[in-house]
């Protein structure tokens, strides 16, 4: 028998349940942080997304890198990928144009406007380094965690788990 305690209503649901509830609770910090992040930039009065970032320095660093490649770096899907560079793309971010050797392969290179942002951008992700690191209070030993989280994830997935302990409990 399963009893489920209600938390006062003043009382914040989410962190009571602590791990039971750590999808929650981790969508909850990257939306206050992601929406943060805009608000920065429409004040910097920046046309760019938080999570661009990444893929501005995959190209930097990687310049004619495809969509497949990126995807596999950041292990993200591939759609996720192609929806992000297409917004980039809108915004004159990003080039893209397909592949000579392989016409299935869409690559991507920094736009004009991409390379002089860049300054500001690696700035930005310089100071948002300090400042992620003060938010823990200098202690990086989340990162160990959410490395071995991801880690067993990629080993089976969150719900396959419930599913196979349900399964289980019914023998």
């Amino acid at each position: 028998l399963i009893i489920f305690y209600i938390a006062p209503m003043e009382q914040d649901l989410v962190q009571h349940l602590g791990y039971a509830n750590l999808d929650t609770r981790l969508k909850r910090i990257s939306d206050k942080m992601s929406h943060s992040l805009r608000a920065m930039y429409r004040r910097l009065e920046m046309d760019t997304e938080p999570n661009w970032y990444l893929v501005l320095w995959i190209v930097q660093e990687q310049p004619n890198v495809s969509v497949m490649e990126i995807a596999s770096r950041l292990k993200f899907t591939h759609q996720s990928v192609i929806i992000m560079t297409n917004k980039m793309i809108k915004k004159d971010y990003l080039q893209s144009e397909k592949d000579l050797s392989d016409k299935r392969k869409t690559i991507f290179k920094l736009t004009t406007k991409a390379k002089r942002q860049m300054p500001l951008f690696t700035k930005i992700w310089e100071i948002g380094k300090v400042v992620t690191l003060e938010l823990l209070n200098e202690n990086t030993a989340i990162m160990k965690h959410l490395e071995a989280l991801e880690n067993n994830l990629e080993e089976s997935s969150f719900g396959d788990r419930i599913a196979e302990r349900l399964i289980e409990s019914k023998k």
